[in-house]
């Protein structure tokens, strides 16, 4: 059930460059951010209503757990797309997909450091480095993408701490409120200031219907029923494991890229393939007693 999970989260959010790059010839990247987080959030409001078994739970808000979603939605989504849109001004995009592959590495050091008698198998860490590996040989970087500045790189480097505290958070979410209760909440914080905020700024609704349809899938898929998913896994198989989606959605970006834009299919990608799915099988070899 557990590798399903998986693999869908890394279908969803893989597929979302295609259709983020339609999207943004008509949005600002400020605006698919807004509209993608509210109509994640409709989503699940909408599934709330409609399945009985959603619609029949109440989600009882106390102080702390207020809290809690505050801080989730701010290092899943305000802090980190912010410091990656700014990271990415001065570091190519190549270097910032590796950096952003360090998020499984920094979940596990969170872990260890954060929970008591967590530990990690020496096969988790080798097949998070032939993953990792697998990574860089997509990606395969030039000498070139590395002359951005450090202050982009650091930006970046948190943007991932940001994403990998936000899973450790996510564990946290009382397993009583169901996970489309606690996702949409933690939507609905950021994704009503931000679209007002876009409106100010942005009165007038793009109209290129391509684009529209884009952004209403990203926001379906990749903002609303993939959190679901996200934190059904992370409550199934813990925040290590899936962190590993990581490795999975770069690469399924690459094969969308070659199926619906036309781009070549190199042995980068063959080899990358052998590797993180290597990488993948590795990690969860059962530690040995």
């Amino acid at each position: 059930m557990k590798y399903i999970l998986l693999l869908f989260i890394g279908l969803i959010w893989g597929s979302q460059y295609v259709f983020n790059a339609i999207a943004l010839h008509d949005f600002s990247a400020f605006g698919l951010t807004a509209w993608r987080m509210f109509i994640g959030f409709v989503t699940l409001s909408l599934l709330i209503t409609l399945i009985p078994a959603q619609r029949s739970q109440s989600l009882v808000l106390t102080k702390k757990l207020i809290g809690l979603f505050i801080v989730i939605g701010a290092a899943e989504a305000a802090i980190p797309f912010w410091l990656i849109g700014f990271g990415q001004m001065s570091v190519s995009s190549s270097v910032a997909a590796i950096i952003m592959g360090m998020i499984p590495m920094l979940t596990v050091l969170l872990e260890v450091g954060f929970k008591k008698g967590h530990k990690t198998s020496v096969y988790e860490i080798i097949g998070m480095t032939l993953a990792f590996v697998g990574l860089i040989v997509l990606v395969n970087p030039s000498a070139d993408d590395f002359a951005g500045s450090a202050l982009g790189y650091v930006a970046i480097f948190m943007a991932a701490a940001c994403f990998a505290l936000a899973l450790i958070l996510m564990e946290k979410i009382p397993r009583e409120i169901s996970s489309v209760h606690a996702t949409c909440f933690i939507l609905a914080v950021y994704a009503l200031p931000m679209l007002l905020i876009w409106f100010l700024n942005s009165p007038v609704m793009p109209r290129g219907k391509e684009s529209i349809l884009s952004v209403l899938i990203i926001g379906i898929f990749s903002s609303g029923i993939v959190y679901i998913l996200y934190l059904n896994l992370i409550r199934v198989s813990g925040p290590t494991f899936t962190s590993l989606s990581n490795y999975i959605v770069p690469l399924v970006g690459t094969f969308m890229g070659v199926w619906f834009l036309s781009e070549p299919f190199t042995s980068n990608i063959a080899f990358a393939l052998l590797f993180i799915v290597l990488g993948l099988f590795i990690a969860n070899i059962k530690k040995q007693q």
